[in-house]
């Protein structure tokens, strides 16, 4: 046998079989670790970039709905180019390309490893998008969205079969959380600690929120409402507030809360609150007088600069010789409102900007009102005076309160007086008085969580607290109309949505309360109040399926579940 010609034969074979298995073995390696494919992603991973991206999707839809809605200020001076398609770019990018593309990928990998928390999450973070993303523009691509190179075109679906798709999402959502063997949650829920309870009531919570926006044109929902509230596995708890909770670190990144940062700076605050929730927290309940001891949250939820007006002149607040501390002479066309709203200023000391009011930016960073202690982690008001600063207060540990016991309980006492709902706390008006005594117990219980001590000559007594919730239980004894009981009601609902601008923005479209909405002041007529967004411009230039754009010239477009007149808000 010839071993020279064998032996090299051999080796090359070895050497060939050596090659591929190496082959083989370096194969596995080619995937980058930084992007995983979907079927080696981790799921917890996927969890913490969905509650994120769902979080910041709330925030944008949040100051959106705030500035229409007269919580924070709104430049305007027309409602047809208040805003620009442009503007709502990032908070539709945000939705559909982090929380929906992320829960996508997720659930399915999720269900697979038996991790059904985690699922669930995925399910109602998706819910609440899907359907805000309805409430904010009507018509928008659901069924056909997420499908990436399959389908790069989405068409639109109509907003009403959407929120059945959403209702489905959310027992699904429920189903997962009851699963009997579900791997044990090591994940990073930001919300409610893994806790299924807690995550299953916010479930049937939203369920309940959904159906009442629907309320005026599916007459069907009145029975799942009185379902849901007789069950009563709902948010009627401060444990089970459904918040995110922000931290106090500056850089890398900033965990602050946003408003925090934007009122809280060493050059002054940034921003302007609207004139008009001032008004309605310190005064509208007082004769048009502030009253620094009539609500118990007024010292909580603002924070002043200034104590007066010796500060205003015609370059640091140009309205000021026109307000009712100046003159009084306000312009000729100024609209007059029930309560008559404040123009410019509010009184002691109370500084924001009127809606509408487009009027360049004077140097008054130092004088006006901020943010306070409640949401955004800032400074309690006890007549400090002090201009803001970047360390005040809470350093910015604030909350988005996106869901709270307050809210159901007002949402209750709506069901009650306008469907009928019957409850275990009984009449619209007990509904009420708990909803009002559940905002002040959290409010006055914040600071204590973010490391805030307030003075306690400034401290709410016992008896302002009762005196307030007294105060509107008779001022909904002396209404003598439904809609004038209506009115009260969601009028204590705004003003306990202090950071929520979400739920104020739907509740004013559904009710059209608080019916005493200040008017646009800086221009006549500002045309038709937005009933719904422009759609986004990265969705009409980019997708030919895109329904044509909202008419700037008639922006009353709206969503599914408005049946209102179209000037049933100005």
């Amino acid at each position: 046998m010839n071993y020279k010609k064998i032996l090299p034969a051999i080796l090359g074979i070895l050497l060939i079989g050596g090659i591929s298995s190496c082959k083989k073995q370096f194969d596995k390696l080619l995937t980058n670790p930084n992007y995983p494919s979907a079927a080696t992603a981790d799921v917890d991973l996927y969890l913490n970039e969905v509650q994120l991206d769902f979080n910041t999707f709330w925030t944008s839809a949040g100051d959106y709905g705030a500035q229409l809605s007269r919580q924070q200020h709104w430049t305007g001076p027309f409602y047809r180019n208040g805003y620009t398609p442009s503007s709502f770019d990032f908070q539709w990018t945000t939705a559909y390309t982090g929380v929906l593309t992320n829960s996508n990928a997720m659930i399915p990998l999720a269900l697979s490893q038996r991790k059904y928390i985690q699922s669930g999450i995925a399910r109602v973070l998706k819910a609440y998008t899907v359907a805000t993303l309805v409430d904010n523009f009507g018509d928008i691509p659901y069924s056909e969205a997420g499908l990436g190179n399959d389908n790069t075109i989405p068409k639109v679906d109509g907003g009403a079969s959407i929120y059945v798709a959403v209702q489905n999402l959310l027992d699904s959502a429920i189903s997962d959380f009851s699963k009997p063997n579900s791997a044990p949650f090591v994940g990073n829920d930001l919300f409610y600690g893994g806790s299924k309870a807690n995550w299953t009531t916010l479930a049937k919570t939203l369920k309940l929120k959904f159906y009442m926006q629907t309320r005026l044109v599916d007459p069907s929902v009145t029975a799942k409402i009185q379902a849901l509230v007789t069950e009563n596995n709902l948010i009627t708890t401060s444990a089970k507030d459904f918040v995110f909770r922000y931290g106090t670190s500056v850089t890398a990144p900033d965990s602050r809360h946003s408003h925090y940062a934007t009122d809280y700076t060493n050059n002054g605050n940034g921003e302007y609150l609207a004139n008009y929730f001032m008004w309605m927290v310190s005064t509208q309940k007082y004769g048009g007088v502030v009253n620094l001891t009539g609500d118990p949250r007024l010292r909580y939820y603002f924070y002043r600069q200034v104590g007066n007006y010796d500060w205003a002149t015609s370059s640091t607040c140009p309205c000021f010789a026109k307000s009712q501390f100046g003159s009084s002479s306000f312009p000729s066309w100024y609209p007059v409102v029930p309560d008559e709203t404040p123009y410019c200023t509010v009184g002691k000391g109370y500084h924001g900007r009127d809606h509408g009011d487009n009027s360049g930016g004077p140097p008054d960073a130092n004088y006006t009102t901020a943010m306070g202690v409640y949401p955004a982690g800032g400074q309690f008001d006890g007549s400090q005076f002090e201009a803001v600063t970047s360390t005040m207060g809470g350093k910015g540990a604030g909350i988005n309160p996106i869901w709270l016991s307050s809210y159901t309980f007002f949402l209750e006492a709506e069901a009650a007086l306008e469907l009928g709902i019957t409850t275990t706390q009984g009449s619209p008006k007990a509904l009420l008085s708990t909803g009002v005594t559940a905002s002040i117990n959290k409010v006055l219980n914040f600071p204590a969580t973010v490391n805030v001590t307030p003075d306690p000559t400034y401290l709410p007594s016992a008896t302002q607290i009762t005196n307030y919730v007294n105060l509107v239980s008779s001022n909904y004894d002396a209404a003598t109309t439904d809609d004038a009981r209506l009115n009260i009601i969601m009028s204590e609902y705004y003003i306990a949505l202090w950071g929520n601008g979400v739920e104020a923005y739907n509740n004013l479209r559904r009710t059209g309360k608080p019916a005493s909405a200040q008017l646009a002041v800086a221009v006549p007529n500002p045309g038709l109040f937005m009933r719904s967004f422009f759609y986004p411009s990265v969705f009409v230039n980019r997708n030919s399926s895109a329904p044509a754009q909202k008419d700037p010239g008639n922006v009353a477009n709206k969503v599914f579940w408005d049946n209102n007149p179209d000037n049933f808000i100005k």
